[in-house]
């Protein structure tokens, strides 16, 4: 639970209701009421279905080892709500936070402002306040109309695209795809990881409408020796040997992606510079090691892309290994998709519901699965499922539990797993 009072957090989360609206003209109205925090303000933009978060805070650790001020804007939050928001690593005190909704409550109020306008106007006031150098700021959803998108960006980096949110952003990849793009600006860089050909047709002739110079990580940033271990990663840059603490072939490419913006950003910033920041990551719930009895790994994947990356990471480290889920997802997953990669892994699966109600029931998932022939049973709670999980289950080695950021504070509870000592 967030430090926060409940005062302000009640608040903060009742914009919640006001939905997801589609335009800037809020954010814009509310920033000019703030003093245009944003303006003047260098930004690294980054957009794109999976891998937004982690490439972000690789992005940030790098720059701050290069001895500047950084801010990082992530979301969702794991547990608290300050996770969002940081400069140096630390997060956004909850004085900062109290002050600004007291200062600008009713021009949020009158403008029917939602929660991630309001949280993203925070930001750039709180960037703005601090006067840093430079800031990493990740898309929210899409990129076109996400509130972040009034961004003066220096740099624009897309993360792998795939189908997700597809009641906004649309049911095609290419039209996913334009609307990630949507933060392409002007003559402006931007940096792209490896994508399908479809989504990197739209991605081109984005970039071409918009004269922005488009480099491939892969060209600006070749690695080789790419080595998964228990604990990790290790990759080359050049000469350099780099131990990367996120496990999983997806977090080089994500390492990749973060090194390639920080290049084009500056390109004097050397390999020394870049393992010092890579080496001092830290990216919770990303693959993340629990429990060694039993053995467990936490992951934020909710959707096909993410969820078949974390547990092909699993296999190559663990080849024999039967696997077991503990898992929930929102409503508006694809669970056909889901099903499709679940059916190729693990031999059982326990379902769990958060308490939201924009989660499918944990009874309504086991039920999806064993139609397909997967072992599930449902779990009234999460904390009821991670018992089941930590009982164990001779048919499994090892547990993934993942689905959804909103069972982390459940998870590092119940794992005792001291979730954030102060820096990111």
């Amino acid at each position: 639970m967030s430090s926060l009072d409940k005062a302000t957090l009640d608040y903060l989360y009742s914009l919640r209701r006001r939905g997801i609206k589609i335009g800037l003209h809020r954010t814009e109205i509310l920033l000019k009421r703030c003093g245009n925090p944003h303006h003047g303000l260098p930004v690294i933009h980054i957009a794109g279905t999976n891998g937004k978060g982690s490439t972000a805070a690789m992005a940030a650790s790098i720059l701050r080892a290069t001895g500047r001020k950084v801010g990082l804007y992530t979301s969702p939050h794991l547990v608290r709500f300050n996770e969002r928001i940081r400069v140096g690593g630390i997060p956004i005190p909850d004085e900062w936070i109290v002050s600004f909704l007291k200062k600008y409550r009713v021009e949020i109020d009158t403008l029917g402002s939602t929660f991630f306008e309001t949280t993203t106007a925070i930001m750039f006031s709180y960037f703005a306040d601090e006067a840093v150098d430079i800031a990493v700021v990740e898309v929210g959803m899409g990129g076109r109309l996400d509130s972040s998108n009034v961004s003066e960006s220096v740099v624009s980096v897309l993360t792998p695209i795939d189908f997700d949110h597809m009641e906004f952003l649309g049911g095609d990849l290419p039209s996913i795809a334009k609307e990630k793009c949507g933060i392409l600006k002007r003559d402006v860089p931007v940096v792209t990881a490896p994508q399908r050909k479809q989504v990197m047709s739209v991605i081109k002739s984005s970039s071409k409408e918009k004269g922005c110079p488009l480099f491939l990580i892969s060209e600006v940033c070749p690695v080789t020796e790419d080595v998964q271990k228990i604990d990790g990663s290790r990759f080359a840059v050049g000469e350099t040997s780099i131990d990367l603490p996120l496990f999983g072939k997806h977090q080089v490419i994500n390492a990749q992606t973060a090194i390639a913006a920080c290049s084009l950003f500056d390109p004097k910033i050397g390999d020394d510079v870049v393992k010092t920041g890579l080496t001092k990551v830290v990216w919770p719930g990303r693959l993340q090691k629990l429990s060694g009895n039993p053995l467990a790994y936490y992951d934020v994947g909710h959707n096909p892309h993410g969820i078949s990356a974390a547990v092909r990471s699993l296999r190559e480290i663990f080849p024999k290994a039967n696997f077991g889920a503990v898992c929930g997802f929102k409503k508006n997953k694809d669970l056909d998709s889901i099903t499709t990669v679940l059916k190729q892994y693990f031999n059982q699966i326990i379902t769990v519901q958060p308490s939201h109600a924009e989660f499918h029931s944990a009874e309504t998932v086991a039920s999806f699965l064993k139609k397909v022939g997967i072992p599930a049973e449902a779990c009234q709670s999460v904390t009821e499922g991670l018992k089941r999980c930590k009982a164990g289950n001779e048919s499994v080695d090892l547990w993934l539990i993942f689905g959804t950021h909103f069972i982390a504070e459940d998870v590092f509870s119940f794992f005792h797993f001291p979730f954030d000592k102060g820096e990111i």
